[in-house]
């Protein structure tokens, strides 16, 4: 759904429904690394328990109310390759009528948990396994996904290459079965050169071109998401862009059916900074991702999300040009969203939505913004917005994480430092001007 038709609807919309909580975490603990797996109109979101990285999963329609399943693991025996993370990303096995899941050994092997019902998990017998290989000094987070003009299955792996340091070993690596139990290990596809490790990759279909997703793991921080594009999954591969700033970890993406590809990341538990970053967090919103004609990736606000905020007790506010002096928006705010369609109409065309002392949003023709109360800037976004054109934005205030979505392109969020009690709302810009201004209490 284009974001100014939206923002049409919503500011005029006068339903009294409200919206649940924004960003999930299960009770008593933080998630990390969520692995979607949709099935019969609803999302599986298998997830890592901090601690002793345990596999958990939640499962919604709606991807705001998560219910916690349990995840029954079968005893093992003396010759399984078992780990704590027992499921991670899941697909269908049509041959086998059953579906399965790969984590990697400590030995460099991956290894497959095999499921009849999403639910309970066993250990698949040792032919499944993708074997180990000796060109990286360690190999994991692999993920298995099908190939159809090969009539194969992939499956992309983190790598660390063999006799380089870890800060700039990161490789990803490939194997490819026609059975998944046969494997042609096609080693390193694609050589980081410099950087980290990229953790938690994927390798995914739209239309003819591949996709690589990976957050590439630097200094403290799981790192933002990145992608890559190629003709085919063993390349060559090119860097195509980011998709997110720094907050929204280990992102992974998944098909729901004809509805569109989806990504899901979690939001760091603490505000992150570059010497540290706390191992989960709490459930981000999903953003749609999709292909732009040029081949590059894209994310918006799903139409699933988008209709359950049109229900919300939207406020309109009058049309409003804006210059360096603030322009209130009456009332006492705290969780909240917030609705614009921002015209440029200079060079500078800047717009800054403040919710102060929390912090603003600060959207310009180059870049977008995520900044604390101080102005210090906890997450950022290079865009290129026509100044020809007007540019939909939303912006999503909750406790203390903020998420923007900007012109149907482009998704920013971020935790900042916690303060108490109500925001003041303002605007304030230069050579840019803000109609169709709507806000809404989201709880």
């Amino acid at each position: 759904m284009k974001l100014v038709a939206l923002l049409s609807m919503l500011v005029t919309a006068a339903a009294s429904a409200q919206t649940p909580r924004l960003h999930f975490k299960p009770e008593g603990h933080s998630l990390g690394d969520v692995h979607p797996f949709f099935h019969a109109g609803e999302c599986f979101l298998y997830y890592l328990k901090p601690g002793k990285y345990e596999s958990m999963l939640v499962r919604s329609r709606d991807w705001l109310h998560w219910t916690p399943e349990a995840l029954v693991h079968e005893p093992v025996r003396p010759d399984d390759w078992f780990a704590p993370y027992f499921v991670l990303g899941v697909f269908r096995d049509e041959a086998a009528q059953a579906w399965r899941s790969y984590h990697g050994h400590t030995q460099g092997r991956m290894a497959c948990s095999v499921s009849a019902d999403l639910f309970r998990w066993s250990c698949a017998p040792k032919e499944f396994a993708v074997p180990a290989a000796d060109y990286y000094e360690r190999r994991r987070d692999p993920f298995v996904f099908w190939i159809p003009e090969m009539k194969s299955y992939g499956c992309v792996m983190t790598t660390w290459a063999k006799g380089r340091p870890k800060e700039t070993g990161g490789a990803v690596s490939l194997a490819i079965s026609t059975d998944l139990q046969h494997w042609n290990d096609h080693g390193v596809v694609l050589d980081l050169v410099d950087r980290g490790e990229p953790e938690c990759p994927q390798m995914f279909q739209i239309g003819t071109r591949w996709y690589l997703l990976t957050s590439i793991y630097a200094r403290h921080s799981v790192g933002r998401p990145e992608y890559f594009t190629a003709a085919r999954p063993q390349g060559p591969w090119a860097h195509g862009g980011v998709l997110d700033g720094k907050d929204l970890c280990a992102a992974q993406v998944a098909r729901d059916g004809d509805e569109g590809t989806f990504m899901f990341g979690w939001i760091p538990l603490t505000p992150a900074t570059p010497e540290k970053q706390e191992w989960g967090g709490h459930l981000a919103l999903a953003r749609e991702v999709y292909a732009l004609p040029d081949g590059g990736l894209a994310t918006r606000l799903p139409a699933k999300l988008a209709r359950t905020f049109e229900a919300l007790p939207w406020r309109s506010f009058d049309d409003a040009r804006l210059a360096e002096t603030p322009r209130a928006i009456p009332g006492a705010w705290r969780d909240f969203a917030a609705a614009m369609r921002i015209e440029t109409t200079g060079p500078g065309g800047e717009v800054r939505l403040s919710f102060a002392p929390l912090g603003e949003v600060s959207l310009a023709r180059d870049r977008l913004r995520i900044l604390d109360g101080r102005g210090l800037c906890w997450s950022e976004l290079a865009l290129e917005l026509d100044g020809r054109a007007p540019c939909g934005v939303l912006v999503f205030v909750e406790d203390d994480r903020v998420e923007v979505f900007a012109g149907d392109r482009w998704s920013l969020c971020a935790r900042l430092p916690a303060v108490k009690g109500p925001y003041a709302l303002s605007l304030r810009g230069a050579d840019a001007a803000v109609s169709r201004l709507g806000c809404a209490a989201l709880h």
